[in-house]
């Protein structure tokens, strides 16, 4: 009985699987079959690791021969798996941590309620609400009832439940009603997954008034709204390691953050749009601009001043700015965001026309006329490329006073320019341009990378006080492997190495019988013997170097692409029946373990 069961189980879940592949309906089944193999395979990794431990530390306990290797052996498998199942050191995952919120648990009977008249058709009265809103949507006395505060999203599906244009205008009523007030908006969420209250950014008291304002007054409410008034001013410092000169804090900032010589603190956790601000505009990182010819030349005179440049490297510096952008991209996108698309008519304005006869209602309105750049514009950009003196907020300012200049072409200036890679990446893009036309010395690499290393440290240190002002919710929600953490260090630095230096060795040992056995014998030995001396030279630079004399029309001889050839194809159809042969022999294989014909792996030696 303990081979049959192993056999029927491993029958029945192959049988499904392999059905699920071919036929629609039984998709979930196959599914089902997939988790619980992923189920059992857990299983088998957690004995496979303890029958691990009681081999080595036997072998440890009797001292038998290579026990000190077991030992190694043990000691990293234990801190590999403490460190990969613990994730220590790993820095949690942005999608699942809901960065720059602060949150407290929060019923959804203390939220506040609003109201719409609307009645769910006879034929769906039985019908559950969607999962997004179902815990915050009910129906009471002919009126839809939503606690809280409605998502655009929890409102499409809201609105998509019922096929009727009379209820999807009663739901965006509703969505319009179920709002938090302005100076709340966008900032107060209720996750109702979690059944949390969340706050977004830095509480002030004014905030916080009107929080307690708009929720129903409760001792549950005042202590909720006090603990996440808390959490939404903890103080959190940092020393950072390298200020930029021109950084500065705005004024509408300056009550939830502050600089102390070298130490920036921050009350409440910081956003994500916070931190890029603090970097960059905050930071009063310069952009990258077009350099001008003048520009160029003085710039080559910097950089030869600590050693002289190539010719390539002289060619690739001014093909390498001949590649930046200009002022009519700037003027492109901008021209492009004076595009107003067509408004898509609201729900309630297609009822209305519904109920006054129209059969057909219009979806759209017409798009207003384009607002494009004038002249007097364009000239201004051309200048603020061309001026690095001239500040955004000034260029905003100038624009607006020449011509009409939209709120959606401030939007796209502003984005635009975020875009655009700093001075300190366009001097480090350079320097690797450079050094892949000719070697660079140290002076002169330091000279173009040290805007980029300092701005790196910035971005360090803005980075950990943006972690270290979190309220973390998962603390595990990151990725074990995840760059820095104990375990990347581990893999990195120990495992890799190693593994290196084993292929390494192995190389040599290949390359010894290599030698020994390639001894054209026969027809066959030959054809290796050959293909194999082709391909060594064709990898290397002494191939192409002895072949570099043929004419064009006898390129296909030459060694780099005879072995491209050989690659290509012959290797490639080589591999392609050797792939097939495998699967073949994997059918075979599993139709031997599904039939019962193949009882090795219970153990039995049967086959």
């Amino acid at each position: 009985m303990k081979r049959t069961v192993p056999l029927l189980i491993t029958a029945l879940s192959g049988i499904i699987l392999l059905v699920s592949g071919f036929i629609p309906a039984l998709q979930s089944a196959g599914e089902e079959v997939a988790v619980w193999f992923d189920i059992l395979a857990s299983i088998a990794f957690v004995l496979g690791g303890g029958n691990l431990l009681a081999l080595h530390l036997q072998k440890i306990s009797d001292r038998q021969t290579g026990w000190g290797y077991s030992a190694v052996t043990l000691f990293f498998f234990v801190v590999t798996l403490t460190v990969g199942l613990l994730k220590i050191g790993c820095p949690p995952e942005e999608s699942s941590e809901l960065f720059g919120q602060s949150t407290v648990p929060f019923a959804p009977a203390f939220l506040p309620e609003y109201r719409v008249a609307a009645q769910l058709p006879d034929d769906m009265l039985d019908a559950r609400f969607p999962p997004s809103v179902r815990s915050q949507t009910r129906l009471d006395n002919g009126q839809l009832v939503f606690s809280g505060w409605m998502t655009p999203n929890q409102a499409q599906d809201l609105a998509n439940f019922v096929d009727k244009q009379a209820w999807r205008c009663q739901v965006q009523q509703l969505f319009e009603q179920a709002q938090p007030p302005a100076s709340l908006q966008n900032r107060l969420v209720y996750l109702a997954d979690h059944h949390k209250l969340a706050f977004t950014g830095f509480m002030s008291e004014a905030d916080r008034t009107a929080l307690l304002a708009l929720l129903p007054d409760s001792p549950e409410t005042a202590h909720a709204v006090a603990t996440l008034a808390a959490l939404a001013t903890r103080p959190t410092s940092h020393p950072l390691r390298s200020i930029p000169e021109g950084f500065r804090i705005p004024e509408s900032a300056r009550e939830s953050l502050s600089l102390d010589g070298g130490q920036l603190t921050v009350r409440g956790p910081l956003t994500v749009s916070q931190r890029e601000q603090m970097v960059r505009t905050w930071g009063n990182l310069p952009f990258a601009r077009p350099l001008s010819t003048e520009s160029r030349t003085r710039l080559l005179e910097e950089i030869e001043s600590h050693g002289a440049l190539n010719d390539r490297q002289r060619d690739a510096l001014t093909a390498y700015f001949d590649a930046e952008w200009d002022a009519p991209q700037l003027v492109g996108a901008l021209n492009t965001a004076g595009v107003v698309p067509e408004r898509t008519r609201t729900d309630c304005e297609l009822l209305q026309d519904l109920q006054s006869g129209h059969s057909s209602p219009a979806l759209t309105e017409p798009a207003p006329p384009p607002v494009t750049l004038n002249a007097d514009q364009q000239q201004l950009l051309e200048l603020f490329v061309s001026n690095d003196t001239m500040s955004s907020e000034q260029l905003n300012t100038q624009m607006a006073a020449l011509s009409p200049f939209t709120a959606a072409q401030q939007q796209a200036l502003k984005a635009f320019l975020t875009h655009l890679p700093t001075q300190a990446d366009q001097w480090r893009g350079l320097c690797f341009r450079l050094l892949e036309q000719g070697p660079l010395n140290s002076s002169q690499r330091d000279f173009l990378l040290a805007p980029a290393r300092n701005e790196f440290q910035w971005r360090q240190s803005v980075g950990e006080l943006f972690i270290a002002s979190q309220q973390l919710k998962y603390p595990w929600s990151g990725n074990y492997s995840a760059q820095g953490s104990p375990f990347w260090w581990l893999y990195e630095y120990l495992f890799q190495p190693l593994l290196t230096t084993t292929f390494a060795v192995l190389a040599f040992y290949v390359a010894s019988a290599a030698f020994r056995a390639f001894r054209a014998k026969n027809l066959e030995a030959v054809l290796l013997l050959g293909t194999a001396f082709i391909i060594l030279l064709g990898r290397t630079s002494a191939g192409p170097a002895l072949t570099n004399w043929l004419p064009e029309s006898l390129a296909f001889l030459k060694l780099d692409n005879l072995t491209v050839s050989i690659m290509s194809i012959f290797n490639t159809a080589g591999n392609r029946a050797i792939m097939i042969g495998i699967a073949l022999g994997t059918v075979a294989t599993s139709l031997r373990i599904l039939l019962g014909m193949d009882r090795s792996y219970l153990g039995t030696g049967h086959k």
